[in-house]
């Protein structure tokens, strides 16, 4: 059974537009645009697993944030004892689980990301699409994206990856075949250990093998 504490709920009116992301590549998921700056979520979720404790939020479009926190880091929820566990944060915590033990390699749990830029919003769906066991460096993301200079900001853009996980931002590695920095708790000793998980060899944080392409 997954475990489930903690869930939270509160009304969110604000006006909202769709929108689908243009880029040059394929659509994953429909991206929607609020008209108010940071939205309350709707619902929050704080669990714990085999490598950490995580909090998960979701609005009415899908799930906008996955972090995983510091040890005894202190949280703040409203809690309503009356209320059931959110079916979609239930949703997102079953493939979080399942994506732990290596039974799940494809997340389904709808995400919302327009709470970022558009250039975020680019960068995170082209990481998106990066599968399992596979990696790209920051360059290749940039030049995926049409940006071939904007190593740099595809970096920054990923150290700031609300969805940790769900987005796979730990798929994405240095030119050098260093795996460089991580924002979670554990830091490049836990991107390497996803890595590992996933069946890229890593040594002393540097991929075993790396690619022969022009980086």
């Amino acid at each position: 059974m997954v475990p489930l504490v903690q869930a939270a709920h509160s009304g969110d009116r604000r006006e909202q537009v769709s929108l689908w992301i243009q880029t040059n590549l394929p659509t994953i998921c429909q991206i929607s645009y609020n008209k108010a700056m940071k939205p309350t979520p709707i619902a929050t979720l704080l669990f714990s697993c085999s490598i950490g404790s995580f909090w998960l939020e979701r609005n009415a479009r899908g799930l906008t944030h996955c972090e995983m926190l510091a040890e005894n880091a202190p949280t703040e929820t409203s809690v309503s004892s009356a209320s059931s566990a959110d079916q979609l944060l239930r949703q997102a915590t079953e493939e979080l689980q399942a994506f732990l033990i290596g039974s799940l390699k494809v997340f389904s749990v709808p995400l919302d990301l327009s709470e970022l830029t558009p250039f975020q919003q680019e960068v995170l769906a082209a990481v998106a699409l990066i599968p399992w066991g596979q990696t790209r460096t920051y360059s290749e993301v940039a030049a995926q994206i049409g940006k071939p200079k904007a190593i740099r900001a595809v970096g920054n853009a990923l150290a700031h990856n609300p969805l940790m996980l769900f987005v796979p931002c730990h798929r994405v590695i240095g030119s050098d075949g260093k795996l460089h920095g991580f924002s979670a708790p554990q830091g490049v000793a836990l991107k390497a250990w996803l890595l590992d998980h996933e069946g890229v060899k890593v040594s002393d944080n540097n991929l075993y093998a790396t690619s022969n392409k022009e980086i």
